[in-house]
């Protein structure tokens, strides 16, 4: 089914790609064009936040990249972006920053997100790009949708476009590098991948849930899975067993950020905020007004949430 524009944050995840049944793109066979600089830019979908010096980041809707110099307070948009598709994730090497989206767009900055470069774009074969890791500012690897992967050795000057599995198309949702030095990577229909040598071969697993998982992280030897209706994993073997995580909320979760070294906070739809620690879910408490958030990052004594209506906080203290 094609992916729906216009749309309430109802479904964030149709937004984003994330839900297994809405996770194909329709085509745009025309030219790509930059994307417009809104007044309203700062309340409109955002998707992913990151910190880049001293400054923040976020991307979202209609290619609009955002940056601030004071924690979060004030947003301006950067002008002259060469996309103006749903960017999906952005991530950060030192100066060096690459944002990923729909049309198998990436595009990237080599001065901490003042001016952008499309590296790569494809729109006729109808596949989102979701998220990214960069291990350096050469080598980093990107994947979306059915079983898409694509990976640069030289900083994305070139990029080697692949699958993760000729039998196993999936959407490939999330990725992330584990202090063990694994890659591993959330995705749907009950598969996770992992790669143990440096991404140069990747391993299918098994979930003990079947549904879609939406983001993946580390904490230590640890690995936590998070998806859809709430449903969270943990595995401390690299991924080839998993504990089930029983939450008291079926919201889906899409974004997470470490609270502290055993500590995430998860975050989702309809406002939904759980911490995570030790094999156990507690609400994040605090007012809300049900927003869908898509990703969350610290910003000072401030946890910074964005989402269907751009940004918000919400103090860390408990």
């Amino acid at each position: 089914m094609a992916i729906f524009f216009g749309w309430t944050m109802m479904n964030l995840m149709i937004k984003v790609f994330m839900c297994s049944a809405l996770l194909v793109l329709a085509a745009h066979s025309h030219a790509q064009q930059p994307a417009e600089v809104m007044p309203l830019a700062d309340e409109s979908l955002m998707l992913s936040v990151a910190k880049v010096g001293n400054e923040l980041i976020m991307v979202g809707e209609r290619g609009h990249i955002l940056k601030s110099n004071d924690g979060g307070q004030y947003w301006r948009q950067i002008e002259n972006v060469p996309v103006n598709i749903t960017l999906t994730k952005v991530v950060v090497q030192n100066r060096n920053v690459w944002a990923v989206g729909h049309d198998a767009a990436i595009i990237h900055s080599s001065d901490a997100g003042e001016t952008w470069e499309l590296q790569f774009y494809d729109a006729d074969r109808e596949v989102p790009l979701l998220s990214a890791h960069f291990v350096d500012e050469n080598t980093g690897f990107v994947i979306g949708a059915y079983g898409t992967i694509l990976s640069t050795t030289d900083g994305g000057q070139n990029w080697n476009d692949d699958l993760i599995s000729e039998e196993l198309d999936y959407h490939l949702n999330d990725i992330t590098l584990g202090e063990d030095g694994n890659y591993y990577i959330a995705a749907e229909a009950g598969y996770f991948f992992r790669s143990l040598d440096a991404g140069e071969t990747w391993e299918d697993v098994e979930l003990p849930y079947m549904g879609s998982m939406f983001g993946v992280e580390t904490l230590g030897d640890e690995i936590i899975l998070f998806g859809l209706r709430g449903n969270v994993l943990s595995s401390m073997d690299q991924g080839l067993t998993w504990e089930e995580i029983s939450a008291s909320e079926p919201n889906n979760l899409f974004g997470a950020t470490a609270l502290d070294d055993d500590k995430l906070l998860l975050v989702g739809a309809n406002g939904a905020r759980l911490v995570y620690q030790n094999q156990s879910l507690e609400q994040f408490k605090g007012g809300d007004s049900g927003d869908d958030y898509a990703d969350a990052l610290i910003s000072g004594s401030k946890v910074l949430l964005i989402g269907e209506t751009g940004y918000k906080f919400q103090a860390l203290a408990q």
